[in-house]
């Protein structure tokens, strides 16, 4: 069972542009979280490493940049991590198709995959994929 988003002292978001994917760049990704004070790095790039605590929660969502734009765009997966431990895979959440949860539960620095699907109105969609990774303190 996914755990609530409300119950996620660590939130990532990933913004999208649309315009910039669509063509096949990854460069109008940009992920963003609210750990910068527990020294989380490459904040504003599709590289993000977020820093947090073993057993923290985290939620992540995606946003398109133009709020009038008409495309649709999704996490599909959060890929396979060490630091997921024995909590498992980072699921959908429920109440919200836009947005995974998860937990951090491995001490240590681990990447993970982030799969996006970005549906342009009368256009086939993309996927496309990043690798963010995560630092667990103990």
């Amino acid at each position: 069972m996914a755990i609530s988003t409300t119950n996620c002292p660590v939130q990532v978001q990933i913004w999208v542009d649309d315009n910039a994917v669509t063509n096949g760049s990854t460069a109008g990704i940009y992920m963003v979280d609210n750990r910068i004070s527990a020294k989380s790095t490459h904040e504003g790039s599709a590289n993000l490493n977020t820093a947090v605590s073993k057993g923290s929660n985290i939620c992540w969502e995606v946003f398109l940049i133009n709020p009038n734009s008409t495309s649709q765009v999704y996490i599909t997966a959060i890929g396979n991590s060490n630091a997921w431990g024995f909590s498992g895979q980072p699921q959908a959440a429920s109440s919200n198709l836009r947005t995974y949860t998860g937990s951090a539960q491995t001490p240590g620095n681990a990447s993970y995959s982030v799969s996006l699907n970005v549906q342009v109105e009368g256009r086939s969609g993309i996927t496309v994929n990043l690798t963010p990774s995560v630092t667990v303190s103990a």
